[in-house]
């Protein structure tokens, strides 16, 4: 989710509504004759949802046992047309529901939102990935039974500012050095939990969509950036922990925040920063969540691998010779293993068995051990995925499509990535609900 300039801005609901879309005949018996038509019609609920949310599509109408093909399309902000299919045998009722299973097209069995999921790019087109728009955007849906169109509909699928979350952006030269967006929810009863979102090696303000959502679902949040944006270092070398605490007391300062259940979330090199923090500074972070970390404090990546990628109190952090890179517990490196157990909230971590970045489950595995060996009190959540690999590390949720080739670099396969990703998300909200 791209940041927006100005001031806070705060937008109403709108209202969920559920659509009754009735079309044009289809054609029935032979002749064609008005009468013989029948009309059939797709109800969605809710005809407006976050991005993340699922819905519910059924069509009504239809002859008993058609073949009927189900269609999504939408456009992202590339101007990219993006679209599944699945199909569908009609019930002795006439009708059929994206909770059945799905007989050929884009995926097949039963995957209730695989035609939102599992959308595609027309063949040699870019990007890899759904680009979302700013604003909210419409999926249209078509039913059409022996080449005719039955029935169609839209969902609208709706951005974080779409349901009154307000946001600022928070600059070095207005914030104590703090690049990142903040993320209000609109007003809830009490105060909540908040979380700080991050992202890895790739640098920039890359979590702003994350941190939107999980304002969304009513959690105050800030998205940080921490190298490669203007004003910070261009590179993962030197990064002051500290820098990470001062978005800490910012987002604690916030309205509607519970300062005693103030969380960091990373992933990737990021959700090592976050366990990073839970050790170091376990009176300011109440809780970690963690997406494909690391065990161990890892070198700065590539050119500057001789160089330190945290700094605490002004001191280099202890890691890991790069020969050593990708195992969860090298011999003669114990000072560079993160101290978890020093961590004082919950743990949430989530890794993909077929992560080609490193292997994070592998990493995860030692994370829980050390947690175990140390009698952590602490609850421990560790999720792991067979078909999923590094990009599971963001947690998130129906975000449209993703081709394969995106993945080449990261492992997975698009439908465990996508399933990964729902079930990930799901239980991350939990977690927060949980705080």
């Amino acid at each position: 989710m791209a940041g927006h300039a100005g001031s806070w801005r705060v937008r109403p609901i709108p209202a969920v509504l559920v659509v009754l879309v009735a079309v044009a005949g289809l054609a029935g018996c032979t002749g064609g004759a008005d009468r013989d038509r029948v009309k059939a019609s797709i109800s969605v609920s809710p005809r407006a949802a976050l991005v993340d949310e699922p819905v519910a599509v059924t069509v009504q109408g239809l002859p008993a046992g058609a073949r009927t093909t189900l269609s999504a399309t939408a456009g992202d902000a590339d101007g990219s047309t993006w679209s599944a299919t699945a199909q569908f045998t009609a019930t002795s009722a006439g009708t059929v529901s994206l909770d059945q299973p799905s007989l050929g097209g884009s995926y097949t069995g039963v995957n209730p939102m695989g035609l939102f999921t599992l959308m595609a790019r027309p063949p040699g087109s870019a990007p890899d990935w759904f680009l979302f728009p700013e604003a909210s955007y419409d999926v249209a849906l078509q039913a059409s039974v022996g080449g005719r169109v039955a029935a169609t509909a839209s969902v609208r699928r709706q951005v974080p500012s779409a349901v009154g979350v307000a946001e600022k952006q928070l600059r070095p030269s207005s914030s104590g050095g703090i690049y990142g967006n903040l993320y209000l929810p609109r007003r809830t009863a009490g105060r909540r939990p908040a979380v700080l979102v991050f992202g890895g090696a790739g640098g920039g303000l890359t979590t702003s969509m994350a941190a939107a959502l999980v304002a969304a679902h009513g959690y105050p949040s800030l998205a940080l950036a921490y190298f490669k944006v203007p004003g910070l270092p261009q590179g993962l070398h030197d990064i002051p922990l500290e820098y990470f605490t001062g978005a800490l007391e910012v987002l604690r300062a916030q309205p509607g925040v519970d300062p005693d259940h103030v969380l960091v979330a990373g992933e990737s090199r990021g959700g090592e920063a976050a366990l990073l923090l839970g050790a170091s500074f376990p009176e300011l972070v109440n809780g970690v969540i963690a997406g494909v970390p690391s065990s161990v404090v890892n070198p700065a990546p590539g050119p500057d691998a001789s160089r330190p990628a945290w700094t605490l109190r002004g001191r280099s952090l202890p890691a890991i010779s790069p020969s050593e890179f990708g195992r969860p517990n090298p011999p003669g490196e114990t000072r560079a293993v993160i101290p978890v157990e020093r961590i004082r909230g919950p743990v949430l971590l989530a890794c993909g068995e077929q992560d080609l970045v490193w292997p994070s489950c592998g990493y995860v595995d030692a994370i829980t051990a050390r947690l175990r060996a140390h009698r952590f009190a602490q609850p421990v959540t560790a999720l792991r995925y067979r078909d999923a690999g590094h990009v599971i590390g963001g947690l998130a949720a129906y975000y449209g499509g993703i081709t394969e080739d995106a993945l080449a670099s990261f492992g997975g396969t698009v439908a465990g990535t996508q399933a990964a990703q729902a079930d990930a998300h799901a239980k991350l909200l939990a977690f927060l609900a949980s705080q």
